[in-house]
């Protein structure tokens, strides 16, 4: 254990950057995991030697391994603290990643992915519970945008990163490059970040216990619920985007990633928008205006295709960004009212969070595939299910418990 706390006897400046900034940096690590090697996979199955649908699998891989990764980091952050299983998380991640650039076969790459994914889900379960620890009330929700606003440059600008590295080098660069992030952000983090979770908060429960108290929970159940289901539309778009923009619309690859991006940019501005209106408006009024907006995007996206199937690209691609763009205004808020009952489990409540939203997602994006006919209208009618799911969960939703100050607790 010792071990996991050398960076701090190291003597280093004082603070330099934001707390959001550092968070982002750490919940950035997946998006550039994930994203980042996209460009090279066709050249990873000729060096490999096998199939590109089998090195495809090394995303499900990452995906399992950041799941398990969350599931149980976070009871153990609320046990030991943040700071043990941030460090813990990123040596994994790091050193993984740099056993990557070497990898010599499909099953080598496919455990080390694993291994890579269950650090990132280890360190990065503990953003959203440290602003829960450090900020109250809106303070919560508006610190957490910040962070998603930062994070969003990296799903943005990964893909671009990938590509122009695969240019100038081999495919093998993109997993050094990678090391070297997770080094940079360990070093940082273990510098610069605050433990925020002392001992006298830590407890000694059995994890299930914490994780039944959040599923128990009438009103964290319900606001879970709803996350999982806007996000689960998003999922569908992303596993439906390739046949919708190249085969559907005719788009070239390399327009791809711009018609793509364009998500990301309105999600930003959402969520720059969420940092503004919460100045005004509780956490639950504007997410049930982003699930609304939502649901009101996916509606006009079924009747344009069925009344129209050939509609143009540019009358869907707005509906797209905005439906997309909503989670900005969704996602913050959401977990933000989940974890004001959970003070004292806030990485559990958080891990939950994040594994409903990828299971959710996973299985969206599976029952798509099933109904998928070749046009367009299965994919737009799923999201619109799941939109409209989301939004009724928040009727007649259990009244909050008395709101936290908004004053920091540092």
């Amino acid at each position: 254990m010792a071990a996991l706390f050398l960076f701090h006897r190291i003597p280093m400046p004082a603070l330099t950057l934001p707390l959001p900034v550092l968070l982002a940096m750490l919940t950035a690590i997946s998006p550039l995991a994930v994203d980042m090697y996209l460009p090279a996979m066709a050249m990873m199955a000729s060096d490999l030697h096998t199939d590109i649908h089998w090195v495809e699998l090394s995303v499900s891989a990452y995906l399992i391994g950041f799941a398990i990764g969350q599931l149980s980091g976070g009871p153990l952050s609320d046990r030991w603290g943040r700071k043990p299983l941030i460090i813990s998380g990123l040596l994994i991640f790091t050193l993984s990643s740099f056993f990557l650039i070497s990898t010599a076969d499909l099953t080598q790459l496919l455990w080390l992915r694993v291994l890579q994914a269950l650090g990132g889900g280890l360190a990065t379960v503990n953003a959203a519970a440290i602003v829960r620890d450090l900020f109250r009330g809106a303070d919560v929700a508006r610190t957490l945008s910040m962070v998603a606003m930062i994070t969003m440059m990296a799903p943005l600008l990964a893909p671009v990163l990938g590509a122009i590295t695969l240019n100038f080098s081999g495919w093998r660069t993109i997993f050094l490059t990678l090391t070297a992030y997770g080094g940079i952000a360990l070093l940082l983090l273990s510098w610069q970040l605050p433990e925020s979770h002392p001992p006298a908060a830590r407890h000694k429960r059995w994890p299930w216990q914490d994780y039944r108290r959040v599923i128990g929970h009438p009103r964290a159940r319900r606001i879970l619920l709803a996350l999982s289901l806007s996000y689960s539309g998003m999922f569908i778009f992303i596993t439906a985007s390739p046949y919708l923009y190249l085969e559907h619309f005719g788009q070239s690859p390399e327009r791809f990633p711009w018609l793509f991006g364009a998500n990301i940019l309105v999600m930003m501005a959402m969520n720059r928008l969420n940092i503004a209106l919460l100045n005004r408006y509780h956490s639950q009024v504007i997410l049930r205006a982003g699930l609304i907006l939502q649901a009101a995007c996916a509606s006009l996206l079924v009747l344009g295709f069925a009344l129209q199937p050939q509609v143009s690209l540019w009358l869907i691609l707005p509906l797209i960004m905005v439906f997309i763009g909503s989670l900005g205004l969704i996602g913050a808020n959401a977990i933000a009212m989940v974890l004001h009952h959970f003070r004292d489990i806030s990485a559990t409540a958080n891990a939950l969070a994040g594994v409903l939203q990828f299971c959710g997602g996973a299985l969206a994006g599976l029952i798509w595939s099933q109904l998928h006919d070749g046009s367009p209208l299965p994919m737009v009618g799923l999201m619109l299910v799941t939109a409209a799911l989301a939004l009724l969960m928040l009727f007649h939703l259990p009244a909050e418990q008395p709101a936290d100050s908004n004053e920091p607790v540092h």
